[in-house]
């Protein structure tokens, strides 16, 4: 487990080095403003597309070969963003990026093999709150190396340290990370991981009402946290007129709440309210975030608004993967964790086109938060309609 948490760690530094000066480079490249989003979208495209993959396969050739080759491509995409000369490489290189960026989901199922029922959201938590704390270093050092303001934004040098921490990553998971899922317990996986299946074995994982109810969640739930997240950036900058830096020190901030949630509080918290009403509270406090964030006149305010929302993803993350890694079998948690992921990267692949959509309408910059409330609306009354049809939904 150390060896796994670890590695998602340098992962999520990777990530978030790069994404203080990206919208900035982006714009300078010849990007619109309007646009913008859209290019940082690119990313949650490539997670839609190649997610469900990166599950399957884990569960038919196990979930080490497809860590290390996930964390391989990250190394290219990042290098990619880094010496991107035109806009349509640097969307290559974003796209490349969310490809390879099956990690975080078959780093869950890793997790869910190695953990019994009971202690499933806690160690999901634990994976969550390292990849946040990726988020921690990745922002700040690259909003450092990534230029004081709009003008001076580069992703040369945070583009450079994003590949050579995952390349650490790397190095690391070759050496020292074991296989989770072993060679008889992949064996009642191959039919149902065979390319020519897959198709069928997304309808049996929607055949399942728990499971489709919280697949709807998941889309919904990402589409608004992508409208809100993507955003961000372009936001701050519009209101306040932030740059790389400011934007890094806040992405820092979000990943201090979240760390702090997901490995200190989930575990206590679920144990005193249950996973069900962990869900709801955290979807509740996004919205509440999401709506004092709309009132900020200072930066101040802003931050205080981004507490609840940050603190109510961290809820939902954790609680989230918990109950629908509940609803798998042994052979099929790539699978059903892929399914899931699929289905909630398919929303924040949207996210970033209802931005657009609100900009050329000019809808004004607060636009965005609004709808994501909106949005998250339904989620929370689906999550209070499940029953304990399944041992993990079971309110307590």
């Amino acid at each position: 487990m150390p060896i796994l948490l670890l590695t998602i760690l340098l992962s999520g530094m990777g990530f978030g080095l790069i994404l203080p000066g990206f919208p900035f480079v982006a714009e300078k490249l010849g990007v619109p403003h309007w646009a913008g989003p859209m290019m940082l979208g690119l990313y949650a495209i490539g997670q839609f597309i190649a997610t469900p993959f990166w599950g399957r396969y884990s569960d038919r050739f196990g979930r080490r070969p497809m860590l290390l080759g996930s964390i391989a491509g990250g190394v290219v995409g990042h290098l990619i963003c880094a010496f991107a000369p035109d806009p349509y490489i640097l969307a290559a290189g974003r796209l490349l990026t969310g490809l390879m960026g099956g990690n975080v989901a078959v780093a869950m199922a890793y997790a869910a093999d190695i953990s019994p029922p009971d202690q499933r959201a806690k160690t999901l938590g634990r994976v969550g709150a390292a990849l946040s704390l990726g988020f921690i270093v990745g922002p700040m050092v690259g909003g450092l190396l990534g230029g004081a303001d709009a003008a001076s934004a580069t992703l040369l040098w945070p583009g450079l340290a994003a590949a050579s921490v995952c390349f650490m990553a790397l190095c690391g998971a070759f050496f020292f990370l074991r296989e989770s899922l072993p060679p008889e317990k992949r064996a009642g996986a191959n039919k149902l991981s065979d390319p020519a299946a897959q198709p069928v074995g997304f309808r049996q994982v929607l055949k399942r009402p728990v499971l489709g109810s919280l697949l709807a969640v998941g889309f919904l739930a990402y589409l608004a946290m992508a409208a809100f997240e993507t955003n961000f950036p372009f936001w701050a900058g519009d209101r306040f007129g932030w740059g790389p830096r400011e934007i890094g020190l806040s992405f820092t901030y979000l990943a201090v709440l979240v760390v702090t949630t997901q490995g200190l509080l989930v575990g206590p918290l679920v144990k005193r309210f249950g996973e069900k009403r962990l869900l709801i509270g955290g979807l509740a406090s996004y919205v509440i975030g999401l709506l004092v964030m709309t009132q900020s006149l200072f930066w101040g305010l802003m931050l205080f608004g981004i507490t609840f929302t940050t603190t109510g993803s961290a809820l939902y993350m954790a609680t989230v993967n918990s109950l629908v890694s509940k609803q798998a079998g042994e052979s099929e948690q790539g699978l059903v964790l892929g399914t899931f992921n699929t289905a909630s990267w398919f929303g924040r692949a949207l996210g970033p086109g209802i931005i657009a959509l609100l900009g050329v309408a000019g809808l004004g910059r607060d636009a965005p938060l609004f709808a994501a409330a909106l949005i998250l609306l339904p989620c929370i009354a689906i999550v209070r309609g499940l029953r304990s049809r399944a041992a993990g939904v079971a309110e307590r």
